[in-house]
């Protein structure tokens, strides 16, 4: 490696056009991307990704899981590959001109080099096989929600209070909250019973639905959770701070499993953020709500409270 390869003797006494068009000429190009290999992803021991790229990356797979794409393609938008040229200027062009111009094969040496720079892009590319998955390993973690919200957007899913405060007893009683508390593991007549909330419903709620589970937070910290959103608008969420690959390998139309969360109040267009720690592993499915980053928000969790994100750490599967 890092040493040219002698050129054999069929590039004697014709042009580089020629030789590079011949057998021989198409090995040496081999000979020369093994000798000097281009790695279009590789990561430094140095190297460390803020919590913030990191949450623009996940904001990207989730993005491309629930469209469809290729997750791989939608990585390498956030952190693009090498380019060919730094590998080049670099490392090949200087020993290549080198031991051409002792050689004395050449004619026109910049001509020549510019021809084997294709054919040595076009050989150091099949023998790489690095991907932009390569950049991250467990410790690389980003912060993961899951809305419980049958509404798409977020300004549609929100809970919100009579009052200018929030207030358990005082929140309008609609669909919104209904549909989030059977996620929590409440039905309304639950809550409205430990909220002591007598308000009408604002519309018709949806009949005949259930608790989807057995209670994933204590009334009282439920309450604690309503009492402290610091918003008069707010949704529930599960939050955790999940390593890269675990999110990069969830197939989100199949149940997800948190082995450990948070049950959150999150305002996303003021920036407010509540949480209690759930009850055990939480396993939700696709139709209960809708999965987002930190990157997806104007102000993520951590960058709203000052988390301690280590306290955050789970793992999630399907």
């Amino acid at each position: 490696m890092y040493n040219v390869p002698a050129l054999p003797a069929a590039a004697h006494g014709v042009t580089a056009v020629q030789f590079l068009a011949t057998e021989a000429g198409s090995r040496w190009l081999g000979d020369l991307a093994e000798a000097f290999p281009h790695t279009r992803y590789w990561r430094d021991r140095s190297d460390c990704w803020s919590l913030k790229s990191l949450n623009a990356l996940a904001a990207r797979i989730i993005d491309a899981h629930y469209d469809g794409d290729a997750i791989e393609d939608a990585m390498e938008a956030e952190f693009p590959p090498a380019e060919f040229w730094t590998t080049w200027y670099h490392e090949v062009s200087g020993p290549l001109r080198e031991g051409l111009a002792e050689a004395q094969q050449c004619s026109d040496l910049d001509d020549a080099l510019d021809l084997i720079r294709e054919g040595w892009e076009e050989a150091a590319s099949t023998r790489d096989d690095s991907s932009v998955a390569d950049l991250f390993a467990s410790h690389d973690r980003c912060e993961l929600l899951f809305r419980f919200t049958c509404e798409r957007w977020l300004d549609d899913s929100l809970i919100t209070s009579h009052r200018p405060w929030p207030d358990a007893g005082e929140l309008v009683i609609d669909r919104n909250l209904q549909f989030a508390l059977a996620s929590l593991g409440y039905t309304m007549t639950q809550f409205r019973q430990l909220a002591r909330n007598r308000h009408a419903a604002w519309r018709r709620l949806a009949p005949g639905l259930r608790r989807r589970r057995a209670p994933i937070v204590a009334p009282e910290q439920l309450v604690e959770l309503i009492d402290n959103a610091c918003s008069t608008s707010f949704l529930f969420c599960l939050y955790a701070v999940v390593p890269i690959p675990d999110l990069v390998g969830l197939d989100l139309n199949r149940p997800v499993t948190c082995e450990t969360c948070w049950v959150a109040t999150l305002d996303p267009i003021n920036g407010t953020f509540h949480d209690v720690a759930a009850v055990g592993a939480v396993t939700v499915v696709p139709s209960e709500g809708r999965f987002l980053s930190g990157g997806h928000l104007r102000w993520s969790p951590e960058n709203i409270c000052c988390l301690h994100t280590p306290h955050y750490h789970a793992r999630v599967h399907n």
